[in-house]
């Protein structure tokens, strides 16, 4: 191995070292205070850093061509309080990881017709996949299906620093799956024996296909679709919301989307796709303050 690369492998390591001590402090100051607490301290430092980083321009920008008739008031208005919400999930993490399943129900309210929907679920006898996006607080929703009597799992992406990626994996009171070949075939197995993954369906994707979101094309996982289409997995819409400025939140689940099956599954699997897409859409135009815009969801 030449000298460049090795030092270049022995900075890297020693970056997500160092990172890794300033998060397990931070999680250990977090979770030292009450949760409400926790919350507001971690919305004032996101506040106050967050619109000085880079990628501040990068959420301005994207708001800007997702809703373009909003006013410049506005746009500043929901970027505030998006990173008041992304500093309140930084501090929440560790009290919601640490919350047992049956004490779940003390942070989150389910409407009625949600709860319609989830007993019509399990009685379905049918597995398949619950979607959501990057919207309020999307730590509790495995919790919330767990304590309703769903079997769940959740597909996440690994985090680049494996330190930390230890730290945060090993404190959370669920079930994962990786994003891989291995994922897939495990989001399969657990469809077919009845059981739920939960999948953050607005993420950008490096394999995927072009499919409308807002107003331009963003490369888009179509494995939902298909699997759901292969399978006949229901496809159910699910979103966490946070209630105000408070440690509280709100899980509304849907019924499952109706779909068709013809002799084009290609086309199947984009209109289907883009049917989920759509409704991330009218979540995000809900409450736009609420998403990550931050994401650099319509990268080329």
């Amino acid at each position: 191995m030449k000298f460049q690369e090795l030092l270049k492998q022995k900075l890297k390591s020693a970056r997500y070292f160092c990172e890794a001590i300033i998060v397990k402090f931070g999680l250990w100051i977090f979770f030292a205070m009450r949760p409400q607490l926790a919350s507001n301290v971690a919305a004032a430092l996101s506040k106050f850093i967050g619109k000085k980083l880079p990628v501040h321009k990068l959420a301005y920008e994207n708001l800007s061509k997702a809703m373009p008739k909003l006013s410049e008031v506005e746009k500043q208005k929901i970027l505030d309080d998006m990173w008041d919400n992304l500093g309140r999930i930084v501090g929440e993490f560790p009290h919601i990881s640490n919350c047992p399943i049956d004490q779940m129900g003390n942070l989150v309210e389910l409407s009625g017709e949600s709860l319609k929907n989830i007993e019509a679920i399990k009685k379905s006898g049918q597995g398949g996949i619950i979607f959501s996006g990057h919207i309020g607080n999307w730590e509790v929703g495995p919790k919330i299906f767990s304590d309703r009597g769903l079997k769940i799992k959740t597909v996440y992406r690994p985090l680049n620093n494996p330190y930390v990626e230890q730290m945060t994996a090993s404190i959370r009171d669920t079930d994962l799956i990786e994003k891989n070949a291995s994922g897939s075939r495990k989001i399969i197995e657990m469809i077919k024996s009845r059981g739920f993954v939960i999948i953050m369906a607005d993420q950008k994707v490096s394999e995927g296909e072009p499919v409308q979101f807002f107003h331009d094309l963003a490369i888009t996982a179509t494995s939902m679709a298909r699997i759901a289409l292969k399978y006949d997995a229901l496809l159910i819409p699910a979103r966490s919301i946070r209630v105000g400025k408070d440690f509280k939140f709100r899980v509304e689940v849907e019924k499952p989307l109706a779909f068709e099956k013809t002799s084009n599954l290609n086309s199947d699997v984009l209109r289907l796709t883009r049917e989920i897409n759509s409704k991330l859409e009218e979540w995000i135009k809900e409450y736009p303050s609420q998403w990550f815009w931050v994401h650099n969801r319509w990268k080329k």
